[in-house]
């Protein structure tokens, strides 16, 4: 009998209690919605408006007017140098193939043929050499150059390589100390880390990487995009 009593006391209670508590967890809710819009709206602000802005090169080659815009790597970059030695290619427009080629020679290091309208692509040859310099190269569907449109980029020598190495590996520690668990999180924390060296390219590789964006940082990517190839 008092087990059932207790029973019954204990349903009550939460049945009161729930309605209570409720609006508090959804206005804890909305405001970690309104926190991740913020972070990617002030993420955007500081990526143009601080003192140094991330310096936009002219086109090599010529373009097929506003049809192709290759952003990364290559286009936003402090030195000509990134730290990624698997970078990941950004674009607008269509395209056929990616080549890889070391600056230097026509030697073709890595080739992808891309699928329906990607526009965003992970390297997965070989890891490339920290102090060489490449170019990548586009074909449009006739599997002729595109607009000899081509972008050539740097990874940085071995010294700095390996310095921003253990200065992220330091900063990925903090995050799990911190219990950052969350992608999105994580990928804005590294795109501040590489943003505040100017090594733009490092930095949009973290966020065009997520697989399943939120809105929010599909519109951070969109913005980004139209700035850089207005």
């Amino acid at each position: 009998m008092n087990q059932k009593l207790n029973l019954v006391l204990f349903l009550l209670a939460l049945t009161i209690i729930t309605p209570l508590h409720l609006p508090r967890v959804i206005a804890q809710t909305i405001q970690v919605q309104n926190n991740s819009n913020n972070n990617w709206e002030k993420a955007f602000e500081d990526f143009f408006n601080k003192s140094e802005e991330p310096p936009v090169k002219h086109k090599e080659g010529t373009s097929r007017g506003l049809e192709l815009c290759l952003v990364s790597p290559g286009l936003i970059e402090g030195e000509g140098k990134i730290w990624n030695t698997r970078p990941i290619f950004i674009w607008q427009g269509k395209l056929n193939r990616i080549e890889i080629h070391p600056s230097n020679s026509g030697e073709v290091l890595w080739t992808f043929d891309i699928q329906d309208d990607e526009e965003i692509v992970d390297y997965t040859g070989e890891k490339l050499e920290p102090g060489n310099t490449y170019r990548w190269r586009i074909f449009d569907s006739t599997n002729s150059i595109a607009g000899m449109q081509q972008r050539t980029f740097e990874i940085m020598d071995v010294e700095k390589h390996e310095a921003i190495t253990q200065d992220l590996a330091k900063l990925d520690l903090d995050l799990n100390k911190q219990g950052s668990t969350k992608k999105e999180d994580i990928a804005l924390a590294r795109f501040q880390f590489f943003a505040e060296r100017n090594l733009w390219s490092d930095a949009l590789s973290e966020v065009f990487k997520i697989k399943k964006p939120s809105k929010e940082l599909q519109a951070f990517r969109s913005n980004i995009l139209q700035h850089l190839c207005e």
